[in-house]
């Protein structure tokens, strides 16, 4: 899949075409507390339910869950979560109780520099997701 939604396929003689779906994948959303995307995220500690933000900072080691949209549905390949620009470890992706939304639960990577807007992305079948922020001690 390319970043435009559509898809290159190619074949084993080097034969390939570029397939438009009929309706294109929206782009991967991160939901933020402002509710446009941006800053603090809605991404939560998945032990206690506070949100991970510079009050309530996460701590490497610690998981941490997300609802997030756009992600096959029963797909087998998991998304790709980074915080602080490290990859961090998918323990969990797929349908949550909330019709429409995917969950990914994921643990915070070591090495990552502590700071009260620490940026977290998705990216998932080569597309990236907005940039939102949490606390990370």
């Amino acid at each position: 899949m390319l970043n435009n939604g559509n898809v290159l396929v190619v074949g084993g003689d080097g034969s390939a075409q570029l397939y438009t779906p009929r309706a294109l994948v929206p782009a991967l959303t991160l939901f933020s507390l402002s509710g446009d995307g941006e800053g603090q995220g809605a991404i939560w500690n998945a032990t206690s339910g506070g949100i991970a933000s510079s009050g309530s900072p996460a701590v490497a080691g610690e998981v941490l869950s997300m609802y997030t949209t756009s992600l096959a549905e029963d797909g087998v390949l998991p998304p790709q979560v980074e915080v602080g620009g490290r990859l961090a470890e998918v323990l969990y992706f797929g349908a949550s109780s909330y019709p429409g939304y995917n969950q990914v639960n994921f643990r915070v990577p070591n090495g990552v520099a502590s700071g009260a807007a620490v940026p977290v992305r998705l990216s998932y079948l080569g597309r990236a997701s907005n940039e939102v922020s949490i606390g990370l001690q």
